[in-house]
């Protein structure tokens, strides 16, 4: 089956739409136009009509009422007719040409047939003084309506006059209403009309039909453009971007695939740090290890206690760093378990101070923790939050000079407890502070990995983070090293 593509399809619907609209306009005007012309036909039929009625209302004045109407074949009506009607053409012509020539004639002006009464029968005496014109049906009504003159079966299709007198109503004169043109020049105005709507609606449409093709190309050259770059991206051309030249919904649509382009860009030179990073780190322990016994293999070294302690060393170091990056992948997979339960902040800090008290005393630090008056609420787990406030622990003493000082202060607002952890020198520059948080990332400066660092810490301390509803930035401390800013929800 054919694809039709969305810019055909734009054009057809466009183009459906524009002769609908004009064959409906077209439509409404020939029959609106059909009816105004003979309403119109009808009001100046009233207008001719105008004398004869004056005429009638001396008749009746004259009679006092409507005797001398109904009298049969009424000599005063005939002549009314015969005055103000047969004897004017502008009313016959409204009425018609069949009310003034009799039957119809054909294209050579011949009436119909005659044919020749059938043998035995006399043929009808010729009237002298038959007139060469049939009166128009009229009706006349009187003053309740009833009708005088006229078929009564017919009395749904006339147009009824007043007939005033000294300003009171005495009766109605009607005519057939017009439901067909039958005037030639009125004919030839409707017809020319209508020929002119018609020329009118195909040229609309032919304007519709050009519109509607550079609007169908116009509106898809985007969409066909962002067609093309998504089939690139697809192929891995992340680097792929689409120029943005309009703010409209396509113009949106253009910004949000260049930034998911990016996106996928950043993610594809991050995972291939994150392949290098990985195996740097793992080859570092591996190396020395195979070092170590290669030596002692070839009795460069003794295998004494020294000897194997050095080699536990890079076991613990190599073992910390593979416990990190699982821990690392299973909070990123969400398959870290979580208990929540209320839990206070100050007491978490306590407890983790306490239990590096040798490691703080023997770097020489000094801590001072500004604890509140009142117990830190927040619904978290225990076991993580201890994880979180260990690391950062860790890594102030591992990435500042020996005795170096941390401040722990905390900050209130409505629903939330903001937490500034702040360590002296060394700082790191305005880039690495961006930095911090990516995996296996150290500074350069004194903060690298000869300190015992993984680099994974901060990166699982804002998991923990996250995982609690929280967010954690950092900036530079006051007192010469970093601070980290972090936010917590707190109880209600």
């Amino acid at each position: 089956m054919m694809k039709l593509k969305i810019k055909y399809k734009l054009f057809f619907a466009i183009i459906m739409a524009n002769i609908f609209v004009v064959l409906a306009i077209y439509i409404v005007s020939s029959l609106s136009f059909s009816s105004s012309f003979r309403e119109y036909l009808d009001a100046n039929r009233e207008k001719e009509l105008e004398p004869f009625i004056q005429a009638i209302v001396r008749e009746y004045e004259a009679d006092q009422g409507w005797d001398w109407l109904k009298q049969r074949k009424s000599p005063r009506w005939k002549n009314l007719v015969d005055t103000y009607i047969l004897g004017g053409s502008s009313f016959l012509e409204f009425l018609g040409e069949s009310h003034r020539r009799g039957p119809p004639r054909d294209k050579r002006g011949r009436g119909p047939e005659r044919r020749p009464p059938p043998e035995g029968r006399p043929r009808p005496p010729r009237d002298e003084n038959r007139p060469g014109a049939r009166p128009p049906k009229l009706f006349v009504a009187d003053q309740q309506q009833n009708i005088i003159l006229g078929p009564e079966h017919e009395k749904h299709r006339v147009n009824w006059i007043d007939i005033t007198l000294d300003g009171q109503v005495i009766g109605y004169l009607g005519f057939i209403k017009t439901h067909q043109v039958t005037s030639e020049l009125d004919r030839l105005f409707i017809e020319k009309l209508n020929n002119n709507l018609g020329l009118s609606v195909v040229i609309a449409i032919l304007i519709s039909t050009l519109i509607g093709i550079v609007l169908s190309r116009l509106l898809t050259k985007p969409i066909v453009r962002l067609s093309k770059a998504t089939h690139k991206l697809s192929g891995g051309e992340y680097t792929t971007r689409i120029k943005v030249t309009s703010n409209d919904e396509i113009g949106e649509l253009c910004k949000d695939f260049n930034r998911l382009a990016k996106s996928l860009d950043s993610n594809l030179k991050a995972r291939q740090q994150w392949i290098a990073d990985i195996s740097h780190e793992l080859r570092t322990p591996v190396s020395i290890l195979q070092g170590e016994l290669e030596a002692i293999q070839d009795g460069i070294r003794s295998n004494d206690g020294k000897t194997l302690d050095s080699l536990y060393q890079e076991i613990k170091r190599l073992a910390f760093l593979i416990n990190d990056l699982h821990e690392l992948s299973m909070s990123d997979i969400g398959a870290l378990t979580y208990r929540f339960e209320s839990t206070d902040l100050v007491e978490i800090l306590d407890d983790v101070i306490d239990s590096k008290r040798e490691s703080i005393d023997s770097a020489d630090f000094s801590i001072e923790h500004k604890r509140p008056k009142n117990a830190v609420l927040i619904s978290g787990d225990l076991n993580r939050l201890t994880q979180l406030f260990l690391n950062l622990l860790n890594n102030s003493l591992l990435y500042s000079d020996k005795g170096g000082l941390i401040q722990i202060q905390y900050h209130f607002s409505a629903r939330e407890v903001m937490i500034l952890w702040s360590d002296t020198a060394p700082g790191v520059s305005d880039e690495q502070l961006q930095r911090l948080f990516e995996r296996l990332y150290r500074a350069e400066s004194s903060r690298n990995r000869n300190s015992g660092g993984s680099g994974l810490g901060l990166s699982i301390s804002k998991n923990i983070i996250e995982a609690h509803n929280g967010t954690i930035c950092a900036k530079h401390s006051p007192i010469g090293g970093v601070t980290f800013v972090i936010k917590f929800p707190i109880n209600e």
